[in-house]
């Protein structure tokens, strides 16, 4: 309750500040159609704060100096990134995934996974259950259940999507106990599809998220090519000014195949060091700085585990409690606003 009155007195005293950005479209000399963004990021050599450019007569005037001055490029570079996956779900994050996938409560996850835990009817399997304990602080896994997962992925995927040695990771939560392992299938090559049938509506989207996490967290990382281009621009007798573009490519979706991320591509033309630039547009953009939000039901219980607050076993109970004794109610988007009382 504290940490949720507390951020509601940080948005009531916030004051919004104004800051603007200054941004092109540009295209290569001769290749109209590769019209790519820019966005502005240095002043004579020095980089700009985010608030840096105040208001609009800064804005315009800066636009102004642009409008006829020279474009060209001032480096390119082009390299490999690597993006791993997340650690298989302890009991928070498997809420918070929840939230933020599903739109399920602290508690309605919860109920959803005991359901699973404690068995479902599989026809002539009988009732199985389908996840580990799933009140735990602890990312470790079985033996038995690394070796299912790879030769599963190998299987499923092909050899290049599979680790040589298992991926382990290592708990960072205040005061863990690690009693039990962390939420995975009882049975890695149990996929979703294939108990669909058995399982409701809830049930399904529950375990769907629990497999495809686990099997993510022990699958290749995905590969990426970013390219980052800076970009001259001198205007007659002013400033040097210098603007940013960035684009990333995927090459090898490795993780990515089972648990999606949002991912943008972005295209950047093939560009050269010294290639002048024509300016299709240049805008500038007003912003003002946003308050901290309140906090969903996930990002709070984030909070707690970050602070040592409460157990697993605690955190949807807690949850519950503040809502069903009408000290925090859910705003609009469904946000924890605290009440008079």
């Amino acid at each position: 309750m504290r940490l949720v009155v507390e951020r509601e007195r940080e948005i009531e005293k916030f004051k919004p500040e104004e800051f603007w950005t200054v941004e092109a479209e540009l295209y290569p000399e001769k290749r109209k159609k590769e019209i790519f963004a820019a966005r502005l990021a240095k002043i004579d050599g020095a980089p700009l704060d985010k608030f840096a450019i105040k208001n609009e007569t800064e804005a315009n005037s800066i636009k102004t100096a642009l409008d006829k001055a020279e474009w060209r490029v001032e480096s390119v570079e082009k390299r490999a990134v690597t993006k791993r996956p997340l650690p298989p779900f302890t009991t928070s994050t498997m809420q918070q995934a929840a939230f933020s996938r599903l739109g399920f409560s602290a508690k309605q996850t919860m109920r959803t996974a005991q359901q699973l835990y404690e068995g479902v009817e599989l026809g002539s399997e009988g009732s199985t259950g389908l996840i580990t304990y799933m009140r735990t602080d602890s990312f470790n896994l079985s033996e038995d259940s690394l070796a299912s997962a790879r030769s599963f992925i190998t299987d499923s995927f092909g050899k290049k999507y599979a680790l040589s040695s298992p991926r382990r990771f290592k708990t960072k939560a205040k005061g863990a106990q690690e009693a039990h392992e962390a939420i995975r299938p009882t049975d890695p090559t149990r996929t979703p599809e294939s108990i669909k049938g058995h399982l409701d509506r809830n049930q399904f989207r529950l375990y769907d998220l629990i497999w495809r996490r686990f099997t993510a967290s022990q699958m290749a990382e995905a590969l990426l090519d970013a390219t980052t281009v800076d970009i001259s621009v001198k205007p007659k007798g002013g400033a040097d000014y210098g603007f940013r573009s960035s684009g990333q490519i995927l090459k090898f979706d490795g993780f990515l195949a089972v648990w999606p991320t949002k991912t943008e591509e972005v295209m950047l033309p093939e560009l050269t060091k010294a290639e002048k630039l024509e300016l299709y547009k240049l805008a500038p953009e007003q912003h003002f700085t946003e308050p901290p939000p309140r906090y969903s039901e996930a990002s709070l219980i984030k909070a707690l585990e970050a602070s040592g607050i409460g157990r697993p076993s605690t955190y949807a109970p807690t949850m519950a409690t503040i809502q069903d004794r009408n000290y925090v109610e859910k705003d609009e988007t469904k946000r924890l606003r605290p009440t008079e009382v």
